[in-house]
């Protein structure tokens, strides 16, 4: 086919390559851009070598497209890699038109090729970022109704991270509302105001409907008349969430520390009411009834500091269990004996109903006890002057259940998960009733290292509450005589010399008194130093050793009687306001028998004292001194 020179001229001069073939695909013209783009002569084109210049990779693909607008007799336009003549690929538009005779016969393609390389690569960077960005980003167009009112937006491009971070699966080209039906109408709101003021907007928002909150950054893009706005945003649910349990935190610390100041004023008034009576001295039965509440406020004061040490100790996870093979029948014996003066001075009555003589558990004894103790205080507190307290106990399968009934405030349903929470009263009335907000918390995580569960029940606000505690059973028998009798206390540490130091001189000369009370020949100091020679002197076979003695501490006190060979069989025992895992570790490596926080448990002290003297009298009886 011989071109007319001026059509070659013109086809030539175009920044484009143009080309024609016939029905077989053969080419019949090319410009002389091609030439001068791919290295091939005309001649070598038109014999199917336009093929050889095509990429590999694309070329599959561009004949499906000539087939396909062949087919359907439409234009087409495809993107490929074309080799140049230093044999570098550079991306290319192809666009052509089937061409057909008047009698509707095919006659071949007509096109052109246009050079997009420097556009691809500047797209390809675009999409690379575009795809790359941890946030979601989105382009959409605001719909609009007749009075310009924001009804929805078109989603028209998103990036991978839109849908991980809404939920939203195959936004593009559908709307708002056909993804959400029940958006919120202060998105619209916002976009449409940013659509058609052109003035960015950065804010954070919730949405009810998606569960999610947004921090978000909307700004117009192309011409006002598109009404197409852009988004970068963030799912910031977690961080909100976290943000909100941090105020709760906050809130509940400083309810919490209300509550304890008030909580420490309580028993401090009739404590120091008491003392001022005792100091008129009207009588015997006057002091007694003085005592008596002196020992009940201390008792409380005490209980006030071990829960609050407790719930430290197993929120760092400091705790361990002692776990021996033990009835339930002995657990909730002991814990009724114990809240017993608690129920009787509230005129409440507790009434058991626990078939359990035979169910034997594997588990700490005192942590277990705690457990109850608290359930049944708890119940007391809650349940009302005069009212019956329900202690009910059963084994099912391979669990134990124990629930404790009260009759009293209730518990509103949407505070049924939340009352094991730490620091948690949710019942803000009954404050004066006492309580830190820590006792369901330590029954919780106490009742779940014993590998069982606890849970609240009650039918809402004045229907009273329910706990149950379910924990696994021992296939072991109860022992018949499981709780042995405690032996009697009077002259019982006769014979004993106990060496007290400590700088408090409160705490120093009313535990000689107790000690002296029981026989012992107790020797009261309030220094390091003065402990130091007193018991080179008196050879005492207790010591009870305060630690942050002045002059010398009572770590370096034990240290320096253990290097004393005549007092190495002295029984050394801490008493101290410090109890955590490492104030242990520090009194067990400075030679201290056993460790023992303010104040001290007095029938375990007896206990340790009473273990001491045994010894002491055999070693009498075999003839060692002591």
């Amino acid at each position: 086919m011989t071109d007319p020179d001026p059509f070659r001229d013109l086809a030539d001069a175009v920044p484009a390559i143009l080309w024609t073939t016939e029905a077989d695909g053969r080419c019949n013209f090319l410009s002389r851009g091609w030439s001068l783009t791919t290295g091939q002569t005309e001649a070598q084109a038109m014999a199917h070598g336009w093929f050889d210049a095509v990429h590999p990779d694309d070329l599959p693909e561009a004949r499906v497209r000539f087939a396909r607008a062949h087919q359907d007799r439409r234009p087409f336009s495809m993107e490929y890699r074309l080799r140049r003549v230093d044999g570098q690929y550079r991306w290319t538009l192809d666009a052509g038109n089937p061409r057909f005779g008047a009698d509707g016969t095919f006659l071949g393609f007509a096109g052109s090729v246009v050079d997009i390389d420097d556009r691809y690569r500047s797209e390809a960077k675009y999409r690379a970022l575009f795809d790359s960005i941890d946030e979601g980003f989105c382009i959409f167009r605001m719909l609009f109704d007749d009075a310009q009112r924001p009804v929805d937006y078109r989603f028209l491009e998103v990036n991978p991270t839109f849908s991980r971070q809404t939920g939203l699966v195959d936004p593009v080209g559908r709307t708002a509302r056909e993804l959400l039906p029940d958006l919120e109408p202060h998105w619209f709101e916002i976009y449409g105001r940013v659509a058609l003021t052109g003035e960015a907007h950065r804010f954070v928002e919730q949405s009810a409907v998606m569960g999610r909150w947004f921090e978000v950054y909307a700004f117009r893009i192309g011409a006002p008349a598109d009404h197409q706005v852009a988004l970068l945003f963030s799912d910031i649910t977690r961080r909100r969430r976290q943000e909100q349990a941090l105020r709760d935190a906050d809130r509940r610390k400083d309810e919490f520390l209300a509550t304890l100041a008030h909580e420490l004023r309580n028993p401090l008034a009739p404590i120091r009411t008491s003392l001022y009576v005792l100091k008129l001295d009207q009588g015997a039965g006057t002091t007694t009834r003085m005592l008596d509440i002196l020992m009940r406020q201390v008792d409380q004061l005490t209980h006030l500091v071990d829960d609050l040490m407790e719930v430290s100790r197993i929120t760092r996870g400091r705790i361990e269990l002692r776990p021996v093979e033990i009835p339930l029948s002995a657990v909730l014996r002991n814990a009724a004996e114990s809240v017993q003066p608690a129920l009787d001075q509230l005129g409440q009555t507790l009434r058991i109903d626990a078939d359990v003589d035979a169910v034997m558990l594997r588990a700490d004894p005192v942590r277990l006890g705690q457990v109850f103790v608290n359930l049944l205080n708890n119940a007391s507190r809650y349940g009302g002057v005069g009212s019956t307290i329900d202690l009910e106990a059963r084994q099912d399968a391979e669990h134990a259940v124990v629930v404790v009934r009260d009759r009293g405030v209730g518990i509103a349903q949407e505070h049924l998960h939340t009352i094991f929470d730490l620091f948690t009263q949710v019942d803000t009335d009954q404050r004066s009733s006492g309580g830190l907000g820590i006792g369901l918390a330590l029954v919780r995580s106490l009742v779940t290292m014993h590998g069982g569960d606890v849970c609240a029940l009650s039918e809402g606000l004045g229907q009273g509450a329910a706990f149950q505690v379910r924990l696994p059973v021992s296939g072991d028998v109860a022992p018949s005589d499981a709780i042995p009798a405690e032996p009697s206390p009077d002259r019982a540490f006769a014979g004993l010399r106990v060496l007290v130091a400590d700088d408090n001189r409160d705490a120093a000369e009313s535990l000689g008194e107790w000690l002296g009370a029981f026989g012992a020949d107790a020797i009261v100091v309030h220094d390091g130093r003065a402990a130091l020679r007193m018991a080179q002197m008196r050879m005492p076979h207790v010591a009870l050793l305060d630690l942050g003695m002045p002059e010398l501490s009572g770590l370096e006190l034990a240290r320096r009687l253990r290097d004393i060979p005549s007092l190495s069989r002295m029984c050394l025992i801490a008493i101290t306001g410090w109890g955590q895992a490492r104030d242990r570790l520090d009194t067990e490596a400075a030679g201290f028998d056993h460790h023992m926080t303010k104040p001290p448990d007095i029938p375990v002290l007896r206990a340790m004292l009473a273990e001491v003297r045994a010894r002491v009298l055999a070693d009498r009886a075999s003839g060692v001194e002591a």
